[in-house]
This record gives structure tokens, C-alpha cells and sequence, in this order.
């Protein structure tokens, strides 16, 4: 009997030459045979301690080798070795074998490779070895029934090309899936013998940072996850490889009034200006670059805490911006008071170019100043809520990056669509670095704070294309805010690794290798909650561009669709087979579908008593 994954593997990601054959009997020629029969044929090698990503990277190893054939490696220290190697037993490396260093193989900073010879396979690329991580309780993390177990993760910013080469090998050789951080999340296959044959990989993930005020705890993606532990959650950002470059956007000058009063600074403020900071002033400017300066330089700049080692230095008004009514400021504002995008019946949404003339060339000023001395630094600013739109009169200064505010779980609504994708064109167009900051807590942030229950924003296929659009638009990484549900989030990621990949072949393979025999009313109650929500026949697109709980449970969850997405629950739950199919689907049950069924409830009973 074969147990052949590499056939699943090919199908769900065509067009890869790499291969995995997990057997109980019988060798592939040319083939690698890192167990047989439960007997370990390789070790794995590593300088134990040069680095935390090679340490994770060699314990990792070691316990998915275990998971999957009940074989637990042995690590070997071998100090001065760079990256980690999976060594042949009894076989002694010759010339050439095994790549030396990242020097040597002159990789990119965020270059990874998985390397193949007679010697066995090496994991390599840039690790840190100060990093900011903390440590992590692994036993816990991994879910096992043992002893504590204490390792240091490295921090999201700190190199750890090693780390995402394993995980790469672990996915892509070994048929390992990360789709959440519980153990019962992850899926490992089971051999006594496990067979590695491919080709050497050397590759970089197309978007090259991943951040985000990550809502792990919301109620949806909590409920699918089984609420998992705390340090679960941060080894799950490692194997999704959130990180990259360091880079952080968001509202810096907020404290400004109280670090700089207007009776100890009045040059920055104006006389008329109702109190504001005016962004007319250049002595406002000189101070905010000379902030800029203190960062690169080392220094602490107060009220912020950013990443170490950025070439980006944030510069953001305080949010819901009211801006200086100083004659300069209003002769920059009043001209665009009606740069506003409309509903077909006039209504305003958000997202508009009130402020953008305004804002831009304040940032421009800042910039000039710190060209003066760190002219290989970027100010980084965002476009969003007035300043959205990019300026019509003259063009951002190009040591500036960019990071456009988009909605994107709400595109079902049109008019936002056309708007932000159209002002999103013209950034990605104008040859600067471009970030990204992504709404992906709608629809359920609203529902969080008032204390009501979304109907779900399903919506991977309409991730997907963004995802693609911005890898091949350059997009250098995206700022989540919310992260959505379990399978929104893991196509995202993927996709944002490598776009190639066919959405509705990532999507079979999930709920395949999933749920098991229940993997089909499943994908369908996906399928059904997707198209019900990011179809924009489904929305009145002269409404506003948020769900409301009325349109939730009235629009949206109707009675009708709630005796659909039932009957797939109750037929999926049928049809589990396995404990961990049963689990997982219970998870689902709980996360999402009791979620919805008491968020109609909750809804009918309010309607019924007005």
C-alpha cells in the first residue's frame, strides 16, 4: 500500500516539479529516504545557538518528522555551520555538496534556499542573530502532553530566512498545512517511511512585509480556531512568515499638542486656526524631520515605539483629521471642499481628496528637510479618510512612500471600489515604494463594538485577485487591520508568498485535507456565505459602504438562507468520520454558524419588540 501525497500535492498546485512520496514500501530512483520503517536514515545538523530562526528551524523539523512518521531526529550542534541541514546518516559531504554561507550564494536579503545533493538537504538564508523575540512555551504551542519547553522565537522584523525555508521544505516536501495555530489546525500526513525527491529551490515571497493589529481573539476566527493559546498564536505569525520588512505606518502627530503646547511653540500653530496644528508651517515640518532624523540616527523619538533598522520613518495626522482654518491652510482646502466620491443618488462615502492638498505638501516639506541629511531614508505617510486621493496639482516628493487605506472586504460596494482601486492605480503608477493598510476587520469590527453579530465577509476570491493585483503592481507589504476569518486570512497569506497559485485549487485543498469525507457541504457552506456577501447585487449601492445588523440578518442572513447553511452543517456533521474531522467541523459550527444562528435570533427578537 502507497500513500502517495505528492499526487494531492500536484493537484492543487500544478506546474511544481518538486515532489513528496510518503510510503510504506517501495523507493522512488534518485530519491532521498529520510525514514524507513520508523528508523531514522538522517540527522539534523545546525550550529545550536548561533541563531533563534536556526534553532526554531531544527526543532521544528524535529517535531514534524515525528508527527508524521513517529521518528524523533536527533539535532546535532555543529558550530560555524550556516542555516540548517537534514545530513544522509554515513555520509560525508564532498566539495561542493552543501552551500557554505548566504555570501557565498549571494542571497537577497529576504532569499531563502532549499538545497539538494547526496549529502542530504539544506535549509539556508539570512538569520538575525540579536533579535527582539521573546520566548515561547513550545510544548504548549505545538499542543503536546509534555514538560515545559522554553524557546525564543525571533521578533516579526528580524531576519530569519532559515525559519521560512523550513516551513517552506515542511509545506512543500512534506505536505504539512498551517491552517491555524491549535494543533488540530494543522494538517500532517502519516507514514512509517517518508521519501523526499525534488528539485533545489531559491526563492523570495512576492510581498515582502506582513503586519497588522491582529484581532486573533474576535469571536469568528476565535470560534474557528478553538481559542487557541497565547503562544500558539505567535509560533502560527512564524509559519506564516508575518514579517519582513520593518515598516510601520500609522497616526504619529497626535500627541504633538500635548508635546508641544501652543503657549511653549506658537510657530506651530496659526492665528485663526482653531487651535490645529498647521500643516502651513514650516517650522512644523523642520520638527517633524528632525523626529525623522533622531530614528535613523538611533535615538528615541518620544510617544513612538516603530521597529528598529526601518528606512521608513512614519509621518500621519491624528486620525478623523480636522485640519488648521489658517488662511494658508483654507487656500489649500476650500478650492477642494467637493473632492468627495458619491452613490449614484449623491450620497458621500468614504475615502475622498478634501485634505489631499493640504496633507501632501506638508509631507513634501518634511521630506525636502530630511533629504538634506539622510537622502537614502523614506518619510512614509498614508492615504486615507481626506487625504485619500492623490493630488492634482503637483506630485509627492519622491523620497516619500505610500500607504493607501483600503476597504477591501467591502467591495461589494461599487462606488468605494471604483474609488479606492482607481486612486490605489495612480499611486502604485507613480515609482515609489507603496505599502498597503487593509481593512480585513470589516464586516465584523462594527458588530464587536455595538455588541451585535456580522453576517460573515467571506470573500477569498475577491482577496485573491487584490492579492495578485498588488504583487504585480510591486507592492512592498500590507499593514492587516483585523484579519478576517481562517480561510480569508490563509489564501491571503499565501497568495501574498506566491500569486501563481490558483485560489479554487488552494480553497479544494483545504477543505479537503480538512474535513475529510465531510470536505464537500462544507466548501459548500463557504461557497454559499461567499457569494451571498461579496456579491454587490445583494447591497443597495446607494447605501452606505458598512454592513448594519438590519442588513445582516434581514439582506443577508434570511430565513431562507439560514435553512440552506444549516442543512450543510447538519450534513457535514454527518458525514465526519475522523476525531479530527469531527473536531473540526464542530469548530466551524461553534465560530460560524452558531455565531450567525444567535446574531439572527438576537436581531428577530429586537425587531419583534419595536
Amino acid at each position: 500500500m502507497h500513500l502517495m501525497f505528492n499526487t494531492v500535492w500536484r493537484r492543487w498546485f500544478p506546474g511544481l516539479t518538486a515532489a513528496i512520496l510518503l510510503s510504506t514500501t517501495g523507493v522512488a530512483d534518485g530519491s532521498q529516504t529520510l525514514v524507513r520503517d520508523g528508523v531514522a536514515q538522517a540527522s539534523i545538523v545546525a550550529s545550536v545557538g548561533s541563531s533563534p530562526s536556526v534553532n526554531l528551524a531544527a526543532r521544528e523539523l524535529q517535531h514534524f518528522f515525528e508527527l508524521i512518521t513517529g521518528t524523533r531526529f536527533a539535532i546535532i550542534d555543529r558550530p560555524g555551520i550556516a542555516g540548517v541541514r537534514i545530513a544522509m546518516n554515513g555520509v560525508k559531504p564532498g566539495p561542493g555538496m552543501w552551500p557554505e554561507d548566504v555570501e557565498g550564494l549571494g542571497l537577497k536579503r529576504y532569499e531563502y534556499v532549499i538545497r539538494f545533493s547526496d549529502a542530504g538537504i539544506a535549509l539556508l538564508g539570512r538569520d538575525a542573530v540579536t533579535i527582539t523575540g521573546s520566548e515561547i512555551d513550545y510544548a504548549s504551542a505545538t499542543g503536546a502532553n509534555a514538560a515545559v519547553e522554553k524557546i525564543l522565537i525571533p521578533g516579526m522584523f528580524d531576519d530569519q530566512g532559515t525559519l521560512r525555508a523550513t516551513y517552506d521544505f515542511l509545506e512543500r516536501f512534506c505536505g504539512v498545512r498551517f491552517y491555524g495555530p491549535g494543533s488540530q489546525s494543522v494538517v500532517v500526513p502519516k507514514a512509517r517511511t517518508l521519501v523526499v525527491e525534488g528539485t533545489d529551490v531559491r526563492r523570495e515571497p512576492a510581498i515582502k512585509h506582513i503586519s497588522g493589529s491582529l484581532t486573533w481573539r474576535w469571536p469568528l476566527m476565535n470560534g474557528q480556531y478553538g481559542n487557541p493559546p497565547e503562544d500558539a498564536i505567535r509560533l502560527y505569525e512564524r509559519r506564516m512568515r508575518i514579517g519582513g520588512i520593518p515598516w510601520f505606518t500609522s497616526h504619529t502627530l497626535h500627541e504633538y499638542p500635548a508635546r508641544f503646547p501652543r503657549n511653549e511653540h506658537p510657530e506651530f500653530y496659526a492665528d485663526g486656526g482653531g487651535g490645529k496644528l498647521c500643516y502651513s508651517s514650516q517650522s512644523l515640518a523642520n520638527q517633524v524631520a528632525q523626529d525623522a532624523r533622531d530614528y535613523f540616527d538611533g535615538k528615541k523619538v518620544p510617544d513612538l515605539t516603530l521597529p528598529e533598522g526601518s528606512d521608513y520613518y512614519p509621518v500621519v495626522p491624528e486620525d478623523a483629521a480636522t485640519f488648521c482654518k489658517c488662511d494658508e491652510c483654507s487656500r489649500l482646502l476650500k478650492p477642494h471642499a467637493e473632492d468627495v466620491p458619491r452613490t449614484p443618488s449623491g450620497r458621500v462615502i468614504f475615502n475622498d481628496g478634501r485634505g489631499s492638498h493640504l496633507w501632501f505638501r506638508f509631507v513634501n516639506r518634511v521630506a525636502r528637510e530630511l533629504r538634506k541629511t539622510h537622502p537614502d531614508k523614506y518619510l512614509c505617510t498614508l492615504a486615507y479618510e481626506s487625504y485619500f486621493w492623490y493630488p492634482t496639482e503637483f506630485k509627492l516628493d519622491s523620497n516619500v512612500a505610500i500607504a493607501p487605506c483600503m476597504q477591501v472586504r467591502n467591495y461589494w460596494h461599487m462606488t468605494a471600489y471604483a474609488n479606492e482601486l482607481g486612486h490605489y492605480s495612480r499611486w502604485v503608477s507613480d515609482g515609489r515604494p507603496v505599502f498597503l493598510w487593509n481593512y480585513y476587520c470589516f464586516p465584523e469590527e462594527p458588530a464587536v463594538i455595538r455588541k451585535w453579530h456580522c453576517f460573515p465577509g467571506f470573500s477569498a476570491h475577491e482577496l485573491a485577485k487584490l492579492a495578485r493585483r498588488y504583487a504585480r503592481d510591486g507592492v512592498q507589504g500590507t499593514f492587516f487591520c483585523g484579519i478576517g476569518e481562517q480561510v480569508d486570512f490563509y489564501v491571503t497569506l499565501k497568495l501574498y508568498d506566491d500569486p501563481t497559485l490558483d485560489v479554487d485549487s488552494v480553497l479544494g485543498e483545504f477543505f479537503s485535507l480538512y474535513f475529510g469525507d465531510a470536505a464537500e457541504p462544507m466548501r459548500a457552506f463557504y461557497s454559499l456565505i461567499e457569494e451571498t456577501y461579496a456579491n454587490p447585487a445583494h447591497w443597495d449601492q446607494n447605501g452606505g459602504h458598512h454592513q448594519t445588523e438590519q442588513i445582516a440578518w434581514e439582506i443577508l442572513g434570511t430565513e431562507a438562507r439560514m435553512a440552506q447553511l444549516g442543512a450543510l452543517i447538519h450534513q457535514a456533521e454527518a458525514l465526519a468520520k475522523s476525531p479530527q474531522d469531527q473536531e473540526r467541523v464542530s469548530l466551524w459550527k461553534t465560530g460560524v454558524w452558531d455565531y450567525m444562528v444567535t446574531g439572527r435570533a438576537e436581531y428577530m427578537s429586537k425587531a419583534r419588540q419595536k
